[in-house]
């Protein structure tokens, strides 16, 4: 072999070699830069991801037309030869898969009102969801579907010692009918602040984390995650001057939503325990007046006399300053955290009497079920999750009657459901309590109920 030979093979073996090291070294960066992706976040995402669905409800609006004068004379003449037209109003949202057996989360406002709602699983597959029941106050509702096999569920975080700047990442169905994906879209964020207050025009949020992460219409529902994909948050609402994200997202607390769950599937509603306790707002005369400093907290104006409250030494002027280390500002704060509170749990008041501020424990022993109403002759009673199957609108059933009452001459009856007093759709007992203590006296006013699946209304009420 001669010399110059020798010297090619040499050659092309070195190139050889640097190809082979280069080509090792390439995949080896490649194989750093993929892992180098997987950070996280991604993580996050892909462990949280499956459990987010796509909600879309159908609500029929019922309304008349008349075919020969509708454009020039109906908005003037009530017109005769009217035709009932029905139409169908469409919306979306997002909600989070709690339970393999097909329970799913979402905010109360996604489903408000709708006929129908549809579930879209991140496979694709559609179900037609049941309404277990649903929360004015709080915002949530639970939906059931019956999947043929056991769905992956979230998992819940602790959302009580979130940090400051801590990542949060939002997933959801923003504008799912114009992508046409069953997949959710995801956005990533920071921890803003914690316990925020949000007044809208129909509702008061509280406790609530913000965030900056983008929530868009749609995203309603739909599940603020932490690093581990754990659900720290139910995205709610949005503050923007466009009606399109700005940066200020606000969710519902993972804690506060699991308490809601938990009862909402026991009972259909939040049922609030019985305490035995009036309360009012604390002012700064009323401050003054007991020697506190501050008008945080809420004044004790009654106590029922056998009570848990009473029994465990709570007295009338004493003022509540915190609930389990909560601090209290209002008696709308106050009745938010206590509502939540369930059967035999133990609750620690922080009270101020005469100058000290002392620590007194109560044992809940009841929820409140039934409720009398004063000067309206009637009792009525929370509907439970089997009564569901017996009307078709939810609200309170008429437990007791007296005979000779007005509402008894005026038609109605023991068992009838009442679900609209006005022109307020009443959910729950809870809601049914809290209309009726505000009507003024004297005040007119109408009462919608329901019997053997038929609606009946008694108008111009006026109760002394």
């Amino acid at each position: 072999m001669s010399h110059k030979f020798r010297y090619i093979i040499y050659t092309f073996s070195l190139f050889l070699c640097s190809a082979v090291v280069c080509i090792g070294k390439n995949a080896n960066v490649q194989q750093e830069l993929s892992g180098s992706r997987e950070n996280a976040i991604v993580k996050a995402v892909e462990y949280a991801s499956p459990a987010v669905v796509n909600i879309s409800t159908t609500r029929i609006q019922e309304y008349t037309v008349n075919p020969l004068f509708q454009d020039l004379w109906s908005p003037f003449f009530d017109m005769p030869f009217q035709i009932p037209q029905k139409r169908e109003l469409h919306g979306l949202g997002s909600g989070i898969v709690i339970s393999g057996d097909g329970y799913i989360l979402t905010n109360q406002h996604v489903i408000e009102g709708a006929d129908f709602v549809e579930v879209i699983l991140f496979d694709g597959k559609e179900f037609e969801a049941l309404v277990v029941g649903l929360d004015q106050s709080s915002d949530l509702a639970v939906l059931k579907i019956e999947p043929s096999s056991q769905l992956l569920e979230i998992q819940f975080g602790d959302s009580s010692n979130l940090m400051i700047g801590e990542w949060a990442v939002a997933i959801g169905h923003p504008f799912a009918s114009a992508v046409g994906n069953p997949k959710p879209t995801v956005t990533i964020g920071v921890v803003s602040a914690t316990n925020r207050t949000l007044k809208t025009e129909n509702r008061l949020y509280r406790h609530l984390i913000q965030t900056d992460a983008s929530i868009n219409p749609g995203n309603s529902g739909g599940a603020l995650v932490n690093l581990y994909g754990q659900l720290i948050g139910v995205n709610t609402a949005i503050y923007s001057t466009s009606g399109g994200s700005q940066g200020i997202g606000f969710a519902i607390p993972a804690n506060v939503a699991q308490k809601v769950v938990s009862r909402i599937i026991e009972d259909g509603a939040i049922v609030p325990p019985v305490i035995g306790l009036n309360v009012q707002n604390l002012t700064q005369d009323l401050a003054e007046a007991v020697n506190l400093s501050e008008t945080t907290g809420v004044l004790v104006s009654q106590v029922r006399n056998g009570s848990v409250a009473a029994l465990s030494g709570i007295k009338r002027g004493d003022v509540i300053t915190k609930i389990n280390n909560q601090t209290l500002m209002d008696q709308d704060e106050y009745r938010s955290i206590t509502r939540l509170i369930s059967k035999n749990e133990e609750i620690t008041f922080q009270i101020f009497r005469a100058g000290i501020h002392q620590q007194i424990k109560i044992t809940i022993k009841e929820l409140q079920r039934n409720y009398e109403i004063d000067g309206w002759e009637l009792e009525v009673r929370q509907q439970n999750r089997e009564d569901l199957n017996h009307y078709g609108h939810r609200g309170v059933i008429v437990f007791k009657i007296k005979k000779r009452s007005e509402l008894a001459r005026k038609g109605l009856r023991k068992g009838d459901l009442i679900y609209k007093v006005g022109n307020i759709i009443i959910d729950s007992l809870e809601d049914f309590k809290q209309i009726v203590v505000r009507l003024r006296r004297n005040q007119r006013f109408s009462l919608f109920f329901e019997r053997d699946r038929e609606e009946w209304a008694i108008r111009n009420l006026v109760i002394q």
